[in-house]
């Protein structure tokens, strides 16, 4: 027997199936999207059209997460608009259920799936693109490498390091992010040139820190220059190269905690975190702006008559979901034009949905 009331169980469970239906064929559509984008590529070293169905099985993950608020909002409405052509939401409401209880039932139909795919961000998104690049480059290069041999660079209090590129190797069982011709350049508090270190290879074991190896160093004073050699030499500094590695991925690829650290360490050193920072704030609005879109377009669904089709439905889904879609980059590129916080650009849109949505179910 249900917990739920039944007219809940109901509701809920139409409009929980439709949402899903809706997203695999979405998802569906990404995926055959990004199929084609993949044609290129075949044929270059080793990648085949097994790597390109592993490699894309990978990023399923990722593409099923951009899809879903799109997916929650056509959903919804397909499910809600079928009910009133019906007149079934007639009767409920003629049974005493209120538009406000209808819309709360929808909402914690799509917040059932909200939240485990948040969990995903965090826990497997990140994991599961890192090794679809991997697997690509490793194919088509035979080597995992970082920023395709470009210059690396990264800053720490008063050091900076320059890197012709890296990869990852395994060394007894673990990943170890390796870095080739590197460069650290030191300054004193008056912004002089301190000392230069000049090595073949770094690597960073979280026992030892970073080990600097076939190191030449150039340390400049007033009146002289001083040249040493060293075999190994470890460098002392806060610098991870998981905040190196961060910085060579797109944002929207790393987990909200990857996120928060890159932003700290920019802003420790007084670097920019404007394209970090707004990936960030996505990522914690990301479950409260889908709920506020489903919201806003409950009266949408609740106003379709017996003489609304699908197709009507359906078309009127995807408009309304695709001004949300445009509407947000807008104002985040208007926060950003204007230096406004980038929070704002998330909260607001966040508010006017919640504030449209409930004018509109009061009126009905």
């Amino acid at each position: 027997m249900s917990v739920l009331p039944v007219h809940r169980w109901f509701v809920g469970r139409s409009v929980l199936l439709t949402v899903l239906a809706t997203w695999g064929v979405l998802t569906g559509f990404a995926m055959l999207g990004a199929l084609i984008g993949q044609m290129d590529d075949l044929g270059k070293g080793d990648y085949g059209l097994g790597h390109a169905a592993l490699y894309l099985a990978l990023q399923t993950p990722r593409r099923a997460y951009e899809s879903f608020p799109m997916a929650a909002v056509i959903g919804t409405v397909l499910a809600l608009g079928a009910h009133a052509a019906k007149s079934e939401l007639v009767a409920l409401r003629a049974a005493g259920l209120s538009p406000m209880r209808i819309g709360a039932t929808a909402l914690m139909a799509v917040a059932i799936v909200v939240v485990p795919l948040m969990a995903a961000m965090e826990i497997v998104i990140p994991g599961a693109e890192q090794r679809a690049q991997s697997l690509k480059l490793a194919a088509m290069k035979h080597e995992v490498t970082l920023a395709g041999g470009a210059n690396v660079w990264a800053r720490e209090g008063s050091e900076v390091f320059n890197a012709q590129g890296g990869e990852r190797r395994v060394v007894e069982g673990r990943t170890v992010l390796v870095f080739n011709q590197v460069r650290v350049f030191a300054f004193d508090p008056q912004g002089r040139l301190a000392w230069i270190q000049e090595a073949d290879e770094a690597d960073y074991d979280e026992t030892r820190g970073w080990q600097l190896r076939d190191v030449k160093r150039t340390t400049f004073s007033a009146r002289s220059v001083a040249v040493e050699q060293f075999d190994v030499q470890s460098w002392a500094t806060a610098l991870r190269p998981g905040a190196i590695e961060a910085s060579l991925q797109h944002p929207d690829l790393l987990s909200t905690m990857a996120l928060g650290g890159r932003i700290e360490q920019l802003k420790r050193n007084g670097l920019d975190a404007g394209v970090l920072l707004e990936a960030y704030w996505a990522r914690w609005f990301f479950p409260l702006t889908t709920l506020a879109l489903v919201f806003a377009a409950l009266p949408v669904a609740f106003g379709q008559q017996r003489s609304g089709g699908f197709g009507q439905r359906l078309f009127i889904g995807i408009v309304f979901a695709l001004v949300a879609r445009l509407v947000q980059p807008m104002l985040v590129n208007l926060a950003k034009a204007y230096q406004w916080p980038i929070v704002l650009a998330y909260a607001l849109p966040v508010l006017l949905l919640v504030a449209l949505g409930a004018w509109w179910i009061r009126r009905r």
